[in-house]
């Protein structure tokens, strides 16, 4: 017998009007948003886990774009739009339910796409899977596992599609702003919707004359690359690899990607420390390139020796603001500091990978660069017959900063507390603090960075929660320590309630920690016994 169509409650009711005004609120980026429609869907439908699940758009498969639960890091880390391994479109309910266009209830799962279990360590009992379509548009699937108690409904389906209804318009709308600013010279990560809008205030806005960083970086033997990789798939994701090298490094120091030129990019930063942001990302950028080209190696018969990146760096006055008509409008600087930039990007090569102009290398004295130089030379553009003289820098490295680095393993449930009581406080005393969400580059392999984390620290705190006792990333990342070969003194359980540091793993158990809620001067107590911690090391 069918079963009774129900109406939905009025706090129900009041979550999805909720979602909508926040959808059409002035504050808030598309993933924030996601993760408040999957916590209010978990909630009303009283599910510990909920994820949307989206079309790649260069492979044949699904990827996590977002998920709540014990083991939504993991997932995304692993299934995530970056990461090696995807959902199939044959063989899942995911790809059942994209295809189909169809919504399916669950309570006796049967033909799931067993790899996710596999990793989570959680099977798949129960399942609403709903289709994510806007403008006539597939664009995904949103699903919510494992209800709590009882069995799910077919009002828990019609709840989980109201909301799919509003994830599937924030994604369509994001990706149109996103394509929108891309056309216009804008290529930026998770802006809000003020940001966008003072973004495109500008493109309209008269052109002015501004101070910044500009940033040229080109690969090198790329041509000599798509001769030697036959099929265009390939030629088309190695591509896409590098620049999305490109793009991460930039905008994970807050610059703008202004265009991308075939294999090549170029940036500008702006603001307080633009040249110093540049810089890092130009390093950034070179560290990058040799471990993906190192990947390549490793997949293929043939060494790939004549890749390589050129970086110019410039910083000085430009001018910037919207140029063309008013159907073809583009953000961009032009100026000699633009044509300056592209001659040091040509010249960076056979070894020289970044050459900056005097201004940069001023401006980053602080960080104590290694380099070559001043070099000088003449920019002489077409039709003058006299140049302009310069002197430019090669760089080799720059100083990393010396204070202790500190890796904090913690429940992300517990981000708050962490940034409150341990972050803060540890940055105030001088230390710096390796945080997973802060510290990982869009894209990368979470365990794999996380590994190179735990490796560069002077020591790892372990916050002690009922959380992290739940987690399996604190877990994991006791281990991983562990594997690396550091000593006992190397781990410090923070303990801030009553949980025992044996529960979040048993290694724990035999270590000497720092109760939180007794110690008044909690920094200067984990500053110290990691100080210790690296003398008795560097003695042994």
């Amino acid at each position: 017998m069918p079963e009774k169509k129900t109406a939905f409650t009025r706090s129900e009711l009041e979550s999805i009007i909720e979602v909508s005004n926040r959808l059409l609120g002035s504050e808030i980026s598309v993933e924030s948003l996601l993760q408040e429609i999957l916590t209010s869907a978990g909630s009303l439908t009283d599910s510990p886990s909920a994820s949307v699940i989206l079309k790649h758009e260069g492979r044949n498969g699904l990827y996590f774009a977002a998920a709540t639960g014990e083991d939504s890091d993991w997932l995304l880390s692993k299934f995530g739009r970056h990461a090696g391994e995807m959902i199939p479109m044959e063989g899942s309910k995911a790809g059942l339910v994209f295809s189909s266009g169809d919504s399916i209830v669950e309570n006796v799962v049967r033909g799931h796409y067993r790899a996710v279990d596999n990793e989570t360590n959680r099977p798949t009992r129960s399942m609403i899977c709903v289709p994510l379509s806007a403008a006539g548009e597939r664009l995904g699937v949103m699903q919510v596992l494992n209800k709590r108690k009882g069995a799910y409904t077919s009002k828990d389906c019609r709840l989980l599609e109201e909301f799919g209804s509003q994830a599937a318009l924030a994604i369509r709308n994001a990706r149109l702003v996103e394509s929108l600013l891309a056309h216009s010279g804008f290529y930026a990560a998770s802006l809000q919707t003020s940001d966008v809008m003072s973004r495109l205030a500008e493109l309209r806005a008269d052109a002015w004359s501004e101070t910044l960083t500009i940033l040229f970086a080109d690969m090198r033997g790329f041509t000599q690359l798509c001769q030697t990789l036959i099929d265009p798939r390939l030629v088309q994701s190695r591509l896409s690899e590098f620049i999305r090298l490109l793009s991460d490094a930039i905008l994970t120091e807050s610059g703008i990607v202004n265009k991308f030129l075939g294999d090549g990019v170029l940036a500008i930063f702006r603001g307080d420390g633009g040249a110093e942001r540049g810089v890092r990302t130009a390093f950034a950028i070179l560290e990058g390139f040799d471990r993906l080209k190192q990947g390549w190696n490793d997949e293929s018969n043939q060494q790939l020796d004549f890749l390589d990146v050129g970086i110019g760096l410039v910083t000085d006055q430009v001018i910037l603001g919207g140029m063309g008509g008013s159907q073809l409008r583009d953000f961009t600087a032009i100026g000699t500091a633009v044509n300056l930039c592209a001659v040091l990007e040509k010249d960076a090569r056979e070894g020289r990978r970044i050459l900056c102009d005097q201004l940069t290398f001023r401006k980053v004295q602080h960080l104590d660069p290694e380099f070559e130089g001043p070099e000088n030379f003449v920019l002489q553009k077409p039709g003058q017959s006299v140049g302009v003289a310069y002197k430019r820098y090669h760089l080799r490295g720059i100083r990393r900063p010396k204070s202790p680095l500190v890796f904090i393993s913690h429940s992300d449930k517990d981000r708050e507390l962490i940034g409150s009581k341990l972050v803060q406080p540890l940055e105030a005393a001088g230390l710096r603090c390796w945080v997973a969400k802060d510290s990982i580059p869009k894209g990368n392999v979470w365990t794999a960075e996380i590994r190179k984390g735990i490796a560069e620290c002077s020591g790892m705190l372990v916050a002690v929660t009922q959380n992290s006792a739940k987690s399996r990333w604190v877990q994991l990342e006791v281990d991983l320590a562990l594997a690396i070969g550091h000593q006992q003194q190397f781990v410090i359980p923070i303990i801030f309630d009553g949980t025992d540091p044996g529960e979040v793993n048993s290694f724990l158990a035999a270590l000497q920690g720092i109760d939180a809620r007794v110690e008044s001067n909690l920094a200067d107590q984990i500053a110290r016994r990691i100080k210790d911690s690296n003398s008795d090391r560097s003695d042994s």
